[in-house]
């Protein structure tokens, strides 16, 4: 009896995980969202953050398909019936081939921004169609898992759900579609990501031998900058994690098994409702529950370590930090800081102020001169004492005798 409440604890761990971390995902994204005017286009980094935001929705929704899971593993005697079995069996499978294609959409997407292998008219183009025509294949496949719906049913006991293809060839031919769609996805994630690392290293091996070929000492003068191989370690994660998680689920839908399709594709409670253990039983129970691991743990390399992202979500938190601390200076607080300046400094204002509008010039420049020094700032305060007028003529003075030697 610990079985399924071990298979439901494990569930309910992977949708914990995946479900704080997709939410903050899609609330980081929809703050830190740049204003788009009309004329602008959309940079790589704007599509790969949309990208993004669209994968968090739908591995919620995949998760949300395994957080049903885990209920009925919980109340393992709990029954179900057709309908239940065939809304799980559309829904589970149209998520986890959506979220696919995303995966190999973003894949498109940066193959495109690093590689640059069109001119950039053709590749506008192209990444303007990408997600037309993964809308298109994803409603295909869509379309080919509703035709299964007909073999999807539940078992005799009402404790799980099961398949049969026996005197139905159209759902087992489009089972094997839906198996080679999966495949097709894996296939272009896989290719993409493998290409942008050889890319990288191609780049950087013919600027070694460039800087080589220049150079007189024969020796490796260009060592590989840090930067690369952070892009390129993160490239690798990301293409094993997709792989590891998805690989086994794709080649297991090719076994011609009846058995095995059930369990894999349409089962709610694994191991044959937890009597039999045997290694086949397990390899499936791993296989499904990976491709659910995928959707708890896209957020981490596509948002934690994407370093673009994270910059963005860093300047939108300071910037609403700095807005804050603007609306907290309130009115109030200038009139104390006015208050607080000392009545000479007024005067000060108040006599440069008159004098450079309605004063004659000699008199603003005795007023500057008295105001930057500093012997004479009590000086400047009456205009009309001895001093005041004995520091106007001085400054008369002065600039007659300049005036003199300039005409000499």
């Amino acid at each position: 009896m610990m079985s399924p409440y071990f298979a439901g604890f494990l569930y309910i761990a992977t949708v914990l995980t995946g479900l704080f971390g997709n939410i903050w995902v899609v609330c980081s994204v929809a703050r830190s969202r740049k204003p788009k005017s009309l004329m602008s286009r959309s940079s790589p980094s704007d599509r790969l953050r949309a990208y993004i935001s669209v994968l968090a929705v739908i591995d919620l929704t995949v998760l949300m398909a395994l957080l049903v899971r885990a209920l009925y593993h919980f109340l393992p005697h709990f029954m179900l019936d057709s309908n239940s079995c065939r809304a799980m069996f559309v829904l589970e499978n149209s998520v986890k081939i959506t979220s696919l294609t995303v995966l190999s959409c973003i894949s498109i997407e940066r193959y495109i921004t690093i590689r640059k292998p069109f001119c950039s008219e053709v590749r506008r183009q192209f990444v303007n169609a990408t997600p037309i025509g993964a809308s298109i294949f994803v409603g295909l496949v869509v379309g080919a898992i509703i035709v299964q719906i007909n073999s999807v049913t539940v078992s005799s006991d009402g404790l799980n759900c099961v398949r049969s293809y026996r005197g139905k060839a159209i759902p087992r031919v489009a089972s094997y579609l839906t198996a080679v769609a999966f495949l097709v996805d894996l296939t272009i994630i896989s290719l993409n990501y493998s290409q942008i690392v050889r890319h990288v290293r191609r780049k950087f091996t013919k600027r070694r031998a460039r800087v080589q070929a220049n150079s007189r000492v024969r020796e490796s003068l260009v060592n590989e900058p840090r930067y690369m191989r952070e892009m390129t370690a993160a490239i690798v994660r990301v293409g094993v994690f997709h792989v590891v998680c998805w690989l086994p689920m794709s080649l297991m839908q090719f076994i011609p098994d009846n058995t095995i399709q059930s369990e894999l594709t349409a089962g709610i409670r694994l191991f044959s409702n937890f009597r039999d253990y045997s290694i086949t039983r397990w390899l499936i129970f791993i296989a499904t529950w990976l491709t659910s691991m995928n959707a708890a743990g896209d957020w981490i390399f596509y948002a934690v370590m994407n370093r673009d992202l994270r910059n963005l979500i860093r300047f939108a938190t300071e910037r609403r930090k700095r807005s804050t601390m603007s609306h907290a200076a309130s009115p109030s607080t200038n009139r104390s800081l006015r208050q607080q300046v000392p009545p000479s400094m007024k005067v000060l204002h108040s006599i440069s102020y008159r004098s450079s509008i309605g004063g004659s010039m000699d008199d603003a420049a005795g007023a500057s001169f008295l105001q930057s020094s500093p012997k004479e700032s009590t000086v400047s305060q009456e205009p009309n004492s001895p001093y005041g007028v004995r520091a106007k003529i001085s400054i008369l003075t002065r600039k007659e005798s300049d005036g003199d030697g300039d005409m000499v």
